[in-house]
């Protein structure tokens, strides 16, 4: 039996305002970092829905498996058609790429871990926050425009 149901995307927002609009969904997953209102922004027209649905909203893909952060080393051969390879270095340290997020109407979010310092890193984040300001998040917004592509490597680009 399910109790609660969900709808989950990162690649366009709008297939996700259809689901939404379609059927009373009880939570959203959705991708969610500093470079997303340089490309199909899900901040912009889904994230405004899910909040007036008052649904439960996770935010996915805050590092951009790291391509996001100042400290990603970009491996081509880890790179795969879908995501393409990172032109460099992206422009956030992970303090940063994790409040613009938790500074969003969010429940919660989701943050992946190579080791157990980062998970300890990412604690200590969490138990330290403060909302960031407007003047701010939109700091972080320009702070990420120079790899907005690697950092949303998982969006629709054509």
């Amino acid at each position: 039996m399910v109790r609660f149901l969900g709808v989950t995307g990162h690649r366009d927002p709008e297939p996700l305002i259809e689901c939404l609009e379609r059927f009373p969904f009880d939570q959203i997953l959705m991708a969610l970092n500093a470079a997303d209102k340089h490309h199909l922004s899900f901040m912009e027209k889904l994230l405004p829905l899910a909040v007036e649905e008052q649904l439960g909203i996770i935010g996915m893909k805050i590092p951009a498996r790291g391509r996001i952060l100042a400290s990603w080393k970009p491996d081509a051969q880890k790179a795969s058609a879908f995501e393409g390879t990172a032109a460099g270095p992206g422009t956030l340290a992970m303090k940063e790429a994790m409040y613009y997020v938790l500074s969003q109407p969010v429940s919660t979010v989701i943050i992946g871990c190579d080791t157990v310092a980062q998970l300890e890193e990412n604690v200590q984040f969490a138990r330290d926050f403060t909302p960031l300001s407007e003047r701010q998040l939109a700091a972080l917004t320009d702070k990420a425009q120079p790899v907005a592509r690697q950092a949303l490597f998982f969006r629709r680009w054509a």
